[in-house]
């Protein structure tokens, strides 16, 4: 049978048509399971702060110093892990403890540091470019290089005395966390406080310890590879 001249340009322009559209609707049928790995891979984050840390002491009140920090997260779609370390900065910080190697008398103690390393998981119930976050962790807070005061016998007592106060300048915690973040792209400012339990009643510290900080944290991309498409 012949085909008539005129339906061979019609032809030709449905022959080269049908595959563009089946490729194009293959593409759009695949968009929404690669947007979805997409929206629940895992994420790595660099994050810096500043702020303040309240504390109290067996020699004084509760006070405040400045504080700095940095930790790194990694971040699914709802949920997270955030590893950090923060330094709180102050001078000549009063406390005291029973020194057992003077018969358990007190014995009075100055710092100017204290460290804070923490490990929280992290849950994010709304998503999107204000985010807010509460987090629930445990961790270790030490305070830096005590210095004993008051007058030895020898330095073998000084010595002595000063491996006491180190063992009650650590102690370990648990800890809430509540913050949001505001995200544009890769980057993200934040602002978030932090309460930790308090330590056993003979440590240099007391109290719970608050933590009030806000910073930055970028992007640092996916821990997963992503699905491509277009071949292997």
């Amino acid at each position: 049978m012949r085909i008539p001249s005129r339906i061979l340009p019609f032809l030709a322009i449905v022959a080269v048509i049908a595959p563009h559209s089946a490729q194009a609707q293959t593409a759009q049928s695949s968009r929404a399971p690669v947007a979805e790995v997409r929206d629940n891979r895992f994420k790595w984050f660099f994050g810096a702060s500043g702020g303040a840390m309240f504390f109290e002491t067996q020699g004084q009140t509760q006070s405040g110093i400045p504080a700095a920090g940095a930790h790194i997260a990694v971040v699914s779609r709802r949920g997270g892990l955030m590893l950090g370390i923060d330094e709180g900065f102050g001078s000549n910080e009063p406390t005291r403890f029973l020194d057992p190697s003077d018969n358990f008398n007190v014995r009075a103690v100055t710092f100017d540091r204290i460290r804070r390393y923490g490990f929280t998981m992290t849950g994010y119930p709304v998503r999107g470019m204000l985010e807010p976050y509460i987090g629930l962790g445990f961790g270790l807070t030490q305070v830096v290089n005590p210095e004993v005061q008051g007058v030895f016998a020898s330095q073998d007592a000084a010595a002595t005395s000063e491996f006491f106060a180190k063992e009650v300048s650590a102690n370990g915690y648990a800890s809430l966390m509540a913050g949001v973040q505001f995200r544009v792209g890769r980057l993200a400012a934040f602002g978030q406080y932090q309460i930790n339990t308090p330590p056993a009643q003979e440590h240099l510290l007391r109290g719970p310890m608050h933590m009030l900080t806000g910073g930055l944290r970028f992007s640092l991309g996916s821990s997963k590879q992503e699905l491509k498409g277009g071949g292997y």
